[in-house]
């Protein structure tokens, strides 16, 4: 799972720039706690599965992300 995580950051950072555009609508508590869980491992496939585009849709998600990995 670690490396599943470290090829999910570097590709989150290389989106960067690219994301600009996408929603940046603020964040709930209890999808802060979701992404957090997905950055520990604690999500089940199923989970992840559909947490990931809703991440990938939002700019704060996915920098709520990197930030969590980096910090790991």
């Amino acid at each position: 799972m670690n490396n599943d995580i470290s090829i999910l950051a570097q590709f989150l950072e290389n989106l960067g720039p690219e994301v600009s555009g996408r929603s940046s609508e603020p964040l709930t508590q209890e999808q802060i706690e979701q992404i957090h869980s997905f950055a520990e491992g604690n999500l089940s496939e199923e989970a992840r599965e559909s947490l990931l585009p809703k991440i990938l849709e939002n700019e704060k998600a996915l920098h709520e992300l990197v930030s969590r990995l980096q910090n790991s």
